[in-house]
């Protein structure tokens, strides 16, 4: 028992002594967390038996030990507070009129405590000093933010998958990263993000690369570099970069190398088809890249007799109708076949008449109170239409559509009954329509009988019943 100590009410009832100054120049810009660490630590100066760990701290301010931890650092920092060991951690608190200026060295110190104890957590005890002076100078000498540094690290370890055990080896692979983002102007951690999710998209298309290969391996530096240029200088999507390596089946030692050659002539446009199949799904308006099986698709349409234009035509007609599909330009195709469309002159003649159809059919539309745009198939319906009535019978079965729901359907009915009832001019059709509905469709041919002709002023066709019961009861 010690020789003298406070009353056990002294803790609740009793007071812990805090500068005025502390006050002032605190109170206003110092965080929550640092504030309510550094006045319970004073309380637990005057009562030690509340607690004697970074722990107790954090289960009685109900706070994480890290932010305890981190409230002693920036504290530190202030110089309010010492650190005297660090297993365990103990610290003394220094008052303020002994508070001294941080020498240069001591806040090179401070500036990157935090910064090293991230990197601590990232590697384990098995970074030293000068492994972690590598790190620092992403900061010092390459400008990044400490964020971003600390980012560059943990995408090394968990993305590139370098090894914790020898963080030296790591760091100066990190470095040449460090160092390569730099020159393309990365500085934030935004800035890093963006070149991780860059570089990700490389390293994953690599590692697919190796396994076409067969091969159970992490890619090289040389190898990343191939990749990158494939997907940036030269716009191929990992799809398509897969698909050539088909092209290295024959090859007796399939390599990036070797695949370099078969992209390079892609990307020449060597081979004709690539090239014309590219601009087709660009005027299509679809992201794919070209792979065997479309590049065989196309051939096919050259075979069949089509001009390498008439298919670019058909893409651009699709992609003005919000159609973005390799198998809704074979459709059309198909049916231009049909039609014998095979030049790109007679396509686009064709292309001008189908625009003027739906111009004219959605002008008709309007008429009958539609604000939709035709379809292809109601754009021939409609065609059929043309060669059949004039414009203004079209237009007046327009009007006379309006409210009677789907207007083609209402349309082609009342052209139906015209046609049927010889009804071919506005006049006749306006007759038509102010007669009364009884009498139009009335005259069916199926009554049209010679009636049989009475004789006689018609009594015999009734019964006197007077003779049966008297009074005709």
């Amino acid at each position: 028992m010690a020789f003298l100590s406070f009353d056990k009410g002294a803790v609740v009832y009793g007071s812990t002594p805090v500068e005025n100054m502390f006050l002032l120049e605190y109170l206003p810009t110092a965080q929550d967390d640092c504030l309510r660490v550094y006045l319970y630590a004073r309380l637990l100066c005057c009562h030690p038996e509340l607690g004697g760990s970074v722990a107790d701290i954090a289960r009685a301010l109900r706070i994480t030990e890290e932010a305890v931890e981190d409230a002693f650092r920036f504290w530190e920092r202030e110089g309010l507070v010492k650190r005297l060991s660090d297993r365990p951690p103990s610290y003394a608190l220094t008052p303020m009129r002994g508070a001294s200026p941080v020498s240069e060295m001591d806040q090179h110190y401070y500036q990157f405590r935090d910064f090293n104890a991230s990197l601590q957590r990232l590697f384990g005890d098995v970074i030293l000093h000068g492994e972690v002076e590598i790190a620092q100078e992403w900061v010092t000498v390459f400008g990044y933010t400490t964020e971003a540094a600390l980012r560059i690290a943990d995408y090394g370890l968990s993305g590139l998958r370098y090894s914790r055990k020898t963080p030296r080896a790591t760091l100066r692979k990190l470095d040449n990263l460090a160092r390569e983002w730099s020159e393309r102007g990365a500085r934030t951690l935004e800035d890093v993000e963006r070149m991780i999710a860059e570089k990700s998209g490389d390293y994953a298309a690599a590692e697919a690369v190796l396994k076409r290969f067969g091969l159970r391996r992490r890619p090289t530096e040389d190898e990343l570099a191939l990749v990158r240029k494939w997907r940036g200088s030269w716009g191929f999507e990992t799809e398509a970069i897969l698909a050539a390596c088909e092209a290295t089946t024959n090859a007796q030692n399939p390599s990036f190398a070797y695949l370099d050659k078969v992209l390079e002539g892609r990307y020449l446009q060597a081979d004709e088809c690539y090239g014309a199949l590219r601009g087709v799904l660009r005027e299509l308006g679809s992201a794919a890249q070209p792979t065997p099986d479309t590049l065989r698709r196309y051939a096919a349409f050259l075979e069949a007799g089509f001009e390498p234009r008439t298919v670019e035509t058909a893409a651009i007609a699709l992609n003005a109708k919000n159609r973005h599909r390799f198998e809704d330009l074979e459709r059309l195709l198909a049916q231009w076949a049909e039609k014998g469309l095979l030049s790109a002159d007679a396509a686009e003649a064709y292309l001008q008449r189908q625009r003027a159809l739906e111009r004219e059919l959605t002008a008709l539309f309007r008429l009958a109170g539609s604000d939709r745009t035709p379809g292809l198939a109601e754009i021939a319906q409609y065609e059929t239409w043309k060669n059949r009535f004039s414009e203004e019978m079209l237009r007046l079965a327009a009007e006379m559509s309006r409210e009677k729901g789907r207007v083609m359907t209402a349309m082609d009915k009342l052209l139906s009954a015209w046609e049927k009832e010889g009804v071919s001019t506005p006049e006749q059709a306006r007759a038509r329509q102010e007669r009364p509905r009884e009498k139009r469709g009335s005259d069916n041919p199926a009554l049209r009988y010679e009636q049989r002709t009475l004789e006689g002023d018609g009594d015999d066709l009734f019964t006197d019943l007077t003779k049966y019961g008297g009074n005709g009861e």
